[in-house]
């Protein structure tokens, strides 16, 4: 019997070794304790451990994958099958290649396979993941969690090399934006984070960063700038009311004259005029003087005062614009992170 459970445990211990990239090799003491646990074939130890190591939290993505590995085969090999199963869900969204010896006793793959099976898509895509893409000034961040065991994420960003990273703690939803300004280029990793702070995914880290540029960003106009911004459109506001002023002259001074061309018509169609024996042209010369004279006036204001009118509209139209500035506040905290948009004109 015990020659048996030994060949069980260097079975399931070759499992572990095969589900997990060399690359990934971790030798922190508490990992280190379950796996000299799990060789001696003390499965309750070997559970604990886990589970202490774990709920330490700070563990990489490595040894949070072995962790979760070595105590889902723990469990299952105590009967435990639903424990079990929840464990290889996080051992399989870490790595879905991570696969069991078929030698391997049914009660420890029967677990194994069921979260297997939970998992598998259509599509083929990976039942975890991160990305990050940017948008107009900010930052949108992605997740894909098929099994829900992502408690939150962090984001780290910096704008220099010599720069310490300003790190952020995200909500775990499929999509949230995060305000980011000053900045052209930003250098950032993603962690993806179960509920004690292990790292489950993670896009980039701390000694080789990812870089993203930022669409539409840029430092934020100093008060300055805008005074100097304020300036620039100065005369252009100068011309535009002085163009207004005077078009409204003219109109005001096109009218009255359009009066009095009426007031000269009515004297010119009046019996003053229709005196027998000499033509209208010849009594009322004067008359016709005047309103000829009206009429040309009021035309001529009229047409002044449109065009001055249409040149205060176009110097508005060529003023140099003063888009909104936005302004943000970040409140971040463990699990959540609010922004505070406000947009000053």
């Amino acid at each position: 019997m015990k020659m048996n459970q030994t060949r069980l445990a260097q079975a399931a211990l070759s499992a572990i070794l095969l589900a997990t990239p060399a690359a990934w090799a971790d030798t922190n003491v508490p990992l280190a304790d379950a796996q000299k646990a799990y060789a001696e074939v003390d499965y309750e130890s070997t559970r604990r451990l886990a589970k202490a190591a774990l709920e330490r939290g700070g563990n990489d993505r490595a040894s949070t994958a072995e962790l979760y590995l070595l105590w889902a085969t723990a469990a299952a090999a105590l009967d435990q099958a639903d424990e079990a199963r929840t464990a290889f869900l996080y051992v399989l969204s870490i790595n879905p290649d991570a696969k069991l010896e078929r030698s391997l006793s049914p009660k420890i793959r029967a677990p194994y396979l069921e979260a297997r099976g939970s998992l598998s898509q259509a599509d083929g895509k990976a039942p975890l993941n991160l990305t990050l893409q940017s948008r107009v000034q900010g930052l949108e961040v992605a997740l894909t969690d098929s099994a829900n065991i992502v408690a939150r994420i962090e984001l780290a960003t910096r704008a220099q090399q010599n720069e310490p990273f300003a790190r952020r703690h995200l909500r775990a939803t499929p999509h949230q934006r995060v305000a980011i300004i000053n900045a052209s280029e930003l250098q950032f990793f993603l962690q993806a984070l179960d509920h004690y702070g292990n790292v489950l995914f993670e896009l980039g880290n701390q000694d080789d960063p990812e870089r993203v540029a930022l669409v539409g960003a840029g430092p934020r106009p100093t008060a300055a700038a805008a005074q100097a911004t304020d300036v620039n459109r100065t005369p252009y506001y100068i011309t535009a009311g002085a163009f207004a002023v005077l078009g409204i002259t003219a109109g005001g001074i096109a009218t009255a004259q359009y009066l009095r061309r009426e007031d000269a018509a009515k004297d010119w169609n009046g019996s003053d005029c229709e005196q027998p024996g000499l033509t209208r042209e010849q009594q009322c010369a004067n008359v016709g003087t005047r309103r000829q004279r009206a009429e040309t006036l009021a035309i001529g204001f009229a047409a002044g005062g449109g065009a001055l009118l249409l040149g205060s509209v176009v110097s508005l139209l060529l003023a140099p614009s003063s888009p909104a500035t936005p302004s943000v506040a970040v409140d971040a905290g463990p699990g959540n992170v609010m922004l505070r948009w406000r947009t000053t004109l």
